[in-house]
């Protein structure tokens, strides 16, 4: 005859309760072998066995979690931040876990249990063609970050690598930047790695941004028209940029000097694991 699993587990109990061989296997109609091979085995599902394990979960990481999520951090980059943060991000805060790995699972387990999960009136997604140059520095990405600081517009100069996702460029201006103060930012850069072409938008100074590009042997690319996916990249960087550094900076009221903000950029690039190349970005630039 075979046990059902609650006559297995009454088994265990009454072993316990120093009830009898013969009489239980009378009871349940059944063999002293099989008693005796029940009697001393785990019969605990993994539904109501009380596992004795430290959590990686601490209250002080938990807190970290959810002030993560006030930020408007989404699993990914909680993620990130628990295991490495940027240098501005410690020194602005108070709480903070730094070493600690967990999945995103966990980081989305923490924020569902306090109901902080999820996002609301998603978007429909538009199919649109995927591109990745074949190796670094065949094509840069350029584009503006503008932003209001205390009532004034600031600019961010961002050029990335369409290879790698590393980020060569960023530079801060309080003001908008000609055609002739961009160039002058990103020309040591061309002079040091000569990237093959630089992907910019459609903008009305083209003609004088074609002329630098072909005084220092690189293709002038513009993007289409209407159509932003063509500089997907580094609108996400962007992206990366205003939802990380700029609400950074307006969260705790301070404009970054030049040396912070080049931490960043090392952390962007060393520390910040990028889900779009499955890698980081300075691991791939630094092999070509």
């Amino acid at each position: 005859m075979r046990l059902k699993p609650e006559q297995r587990r009454l088994i265990g109990t009454w072993i316990k309760l120093k009830v009898s061989i013969n009489l239980i296997a009378k009871f349940l109609f059944c063999s002293r072998q099989t008693i005796w091979h029940w009697k001393n085995q785990d019969l605990r599902t993994r539904f109501d066995i009380i596992r004795n394990y430290e959590s990686k979960i601490t209250i002080e990481a938990e807190i970290t979690i959810l002030f993560l999520r006030s930020l408007g951090y989404g699993c990914a980059r909680i993620k990130q931040r628990l295991f490495s943060a940027p240098e501005i991000e410690i020194k602005q805060t108070e709480i903070y876990v730094q070493g600690l790995e967990v999945s995103r699972q966990t980081v989305y387990n923490v924020l569902k249990k306090h109901k902080l999960n999820g996002y609301h009136n998603k978007r429909s997604q538009k199919a649109w063609k995927f591109f990745r140059a074949k190796y670094p520095n065949e094509l840069w990405q350029l584009d503006m970050k503008e932003f209001k600081f205390e009532g004034k517009k600031y600019y961010f100069v961002v050029c990335i690598d369409d290879y790698s996702r590393y980020l060569l460029c960023l530079q801060l201006f309080d003001h908008a930047p000609s055609i002739k103060e961009i160039s002058q930012t990103i020309a040591s850069l061309v002079n040091k790695y000569h990237p093959e072409k630089i992907l910019t938008d459609n903008n009305p100074f083209k003609d004088s941004w074609r002329e630098w590009c072909k005084n220092n042997n690189i293709e002038a690319v513009f993007a289409h028209p209407y159509y932003p996916q063509d500089k997907g990249k580094v609108e996400r960087t962007n992206r990366n940029i205003a939802e990380e550094l700029i609400n950074i900076i307006i969260i705790f009221h301070k404009l970054l000097t030049g040396q912070e903000i080049g931490g960043w950029i090392c952390w962007f690039n060393e520390k910040r694991y990028s889900y779009g190349i499955k890698d980081y970005p300075a691991n791939l630039y630094v092999k070509y």
